[in-house]
């Protein structure tokens, strides 16, 4: 999300828009409306959804401006995460439609920081300079899936592991992954399992150990092996 204000010294900032605290507030209150939309669906108890649908800023970045000016310019990064009961096309039009009505109504939802804290000022020459925001998604989104749990592949895959790790608590997340959607509406039955440590995913140093690649192979070995005694004939 990019904020448009305009730039002027911080000593008279009633003649300037705070892009800063524009494209700030902005995200607040699309990630309020956000979680209106979008809450836990009763879905997401079956598949033990360790998080719902999500919205948040991960990164920041501004117009490199002098610490006593106002910025002409700031945008804020981050990701959307839909679990799969929700549609995604219609998701992000619904994210795109509080963005407009946001520069529709001149920002008249957000609130002021201060008392000469605006979106909208009229410049010397008496013209409006009123801020503007922008969101733009980076990339084509990756679709999320609902795996079948009735599927062979699945119950396959929880007895298995069962047998190799005297345990199974299946769970689901919305991590990211490329072509799975795809996949599974070509109709393929796309599973997803790891067998690296959750405790370091996506940490510094992050690793796996032998010992559990060791046990994956054995866990995707008798999947094999049940579904050649299964289908063989």
């Amino acid at each position: 999300l990019r904020a448009e204000g305009h730039l002027f010294h911080s000593g008279l900032p009633h003649r300037g828009v705070n892009s800063l605290e524009l494209v700030q507030e902005s995200i607040k209150y699309i990630q309020e409306r956000f979680y209106k939309e979008f809450p836990p669906h009763e879905k997401e108890e079956d598949y033990k959804f360790v998080t719902p649908s999500t919205m948040k800023p991960t990164q920041t970045h501004s117009a490199e401006v002098s610490v006593n000016q106002i910025p002409p310019w700031s945008e804020i990064c981050g990701d959307v995460r839909f679990t799969p009961f929700y549609k995604l096309d219609e998701g992000l039009s619904k994210i795109q439609s509080w963005v407009t009505e946001l520069n529709e109504t001149k920002f008249a939802a957000l609130p002021k920081r201060g008392p000469v804290s605006k979106y909208f000022i009229t410049g010397p020459d008496g013209k409006e300079i009123c801020g503007k925001v922008v969101l733009k998604y980076e990339g084509e989104p990756f679709k999320g899936i609902a795996c079948n749990l009735e599927s062979d592949g699945h119950k396959m895959l929880r007895d298995s592991t069962e047998k190799v790790l005297g345990d199974v608590k299946p769970y689901s997340i919305t991590g990211s992954l490329p072509l799975v959607g795809d996949l599974q509406e070509a109709g393929f039955d796309v599973q997803v399992c790891g067998y690296g440590h959750s405790s370091v995913y996506h940490g510094d140093n992050e690793y796996c150990s032998v010992s559990a690649m060791a046990n994956a192979m054995k866990i995707l070995a008798r999947i094999l092996h049940g579904y050649n005694v299964k289908y063989a004939a």
